[in-house]
């Protein structure tokens, strides 16, 4: 693994900038009024304007061209009127313009190796804060947004999280990033050790099934994938795997595991989620190739529904099939050929297997659906992951 050279002003300035926007999206994710959101859009769409004012661009990775049809799609069914609520549809297009914002930005800046570093290091430190926090308030002050905020929801809150599986899917992402910096950066091998295993351990006492299951496949793998890298010797990698068991051991014991036990133990039929799932197949069958309109999933859904429980069913709970009911198979062509090209940059990385899992994690619940901020978070990693392919060499 090679030094990265010295970090460059000119280009420091906008990642801060990026990176200050993605945490205030992050911190911000639990307030329901769309103002939280709406300064995050137009702190992105400002960086952009700057950025191609000063005609300061140099490529991008050929994941860009399927996410920007995709970014594209919304806008296509508003003008041949294919979409059953047209205000939603705005609405999600608004939101896709602003992912391919992040995207295209975070493979622009993070080209250079020595600010890669940085924010990856920036961002682990991060959410080892918000997991600790997260797990403090999981405790101590149930429904509350970093013992603050009253969210209006009880149970499930993780930091600034209202649903757990979308705090863990979150984790997902930046955890094989302090991994990969236990090696990446040997001098602070503790502390993004450390980091780690506070993660990992609040994605346990968070009491998610499959954020419990998916973070052990992630420790897994990006171990794997570092010795077959060779970057660790066997005998480092005994060594730093036994020192990561003793230090997530402690934190989970800490942070408590009998929720996540307890749900296991008490798994009983989803029948609304395979409910969910059979009425988005029968919404795709309805209308394969244009959707029923980005946003839209909630509004359709009554009319399949086999359950009637009187609850509202806001999401599909599988991205996957959501994103092929209200885009039709275009739009999910374009997502599943976006997910193809960026994998190839991600997993050699190793700190993008994150983006990798939180895909996988899109197949029984809805990360990238809701919370905004959350999938812009995924295009950040996305487009850092890309950088690795597309970049240049760092200047000294």
């Amino acid at each position: 693994m090679t030094a990265p050279g010295r970090l460059r002003a000119a280009n420091l300035l906008p990642a801060t900038i990026l990176g200050i926007l993605l945490a205030w999206g992050v911190v911000s994710i639990w307030i329901e009024p769309p103002w939280a959101w709406a300064l995050f859009e137009i702190g992105v769409l400002a960086m952009a304007a700057w950025r191609v004012l000063r005609w300061d661009f140099h490529g991008l990775p050929r994941a860009a061209f399927p996410l920007a049809a995709a970014a594209l799609w919304p806008l296509l069914q508003l003008a041949f009127r294919t979409t059953v609520y047209p205000a939603a549809t705005a609405r999600a297009g608004l939101d896709w313009g602003v992912f391919f914002v992040v995207f295209t930005l975070a493979s622009e800046l993070f080209a250079d190796a020595a600010l890669r570093l940085w924010f990856l290091s920036a961002a682990s430190l991060f959410g080892m804060a918000v997991a600790v926090a997260a797990t403090i308030g999981n405790y101590a002050c149930p429904g509350q947004a970093f013992c603050l905020f009253d969210t209006g929801f009880h149970g499930e809150v993780m930091g600034p999280f209202v649903n757990r599986n979308q705090y863990c899917a979150w984790i997902e992402l930046l955890l094989p990033a302090s991994l990969y910096l236990t090696v990446a950066r040997p001098r602070l091998r503790a502390l993004f050790g450390t980091a780690a295993a506070v993660m990992a351990a609040s994605v346990v006492a968070s009491g998610s099934r499959a954020g419990t299951v998916l973070i052990a496949a992630e420790i897994v793998l990006v171990a794997l994938a570092l010795a077959a890298r060779h970057e660790l010797t066997r005998r480092r990698l005994a060594l730093g795997a036994a020192q990561f068991i003793l230090l997530a051991a402690i934190a989970v014991s800490v942070a408590g595991w009998e929720t996540v036990w307890g749900r296991w133990r008490a798994t009983r039929p989803e029948d609304l989620r395979q409910d969910a799932a059979r009425a988005s197949f029968q919404m795709i069958q309805a209308r394969p190739w244009t959707g029923s309109g980005l946003g839209t999933w909630s509004r359709v859904y009554p009319r399949y529904a086999a359950i009637d429980r009187g609850l509202f069913m806001n999401q599909a709970h599988n991205d996957w099939l959501q994103w092929a009911a209200e885009g039709g198979l275009p739009f999910f062509l374009c997502l599943f050929f976006f997910a193809a090209l960026s994998w190839k940059s991600a997993v050699p990385s190793i700190y993008g297997m994150g983006m990798v899992v939180f895909l996988l994690h899109a197949l029984v619940d809805y990360p990238m659906q809701q919370r905004p901020a959350l999938a812009a978070c995924f295009f950040a990693f996305a487009g850092l992951a890309g950088a690795t392919r597309h970049g240049r060499r760092p200047q000294t």
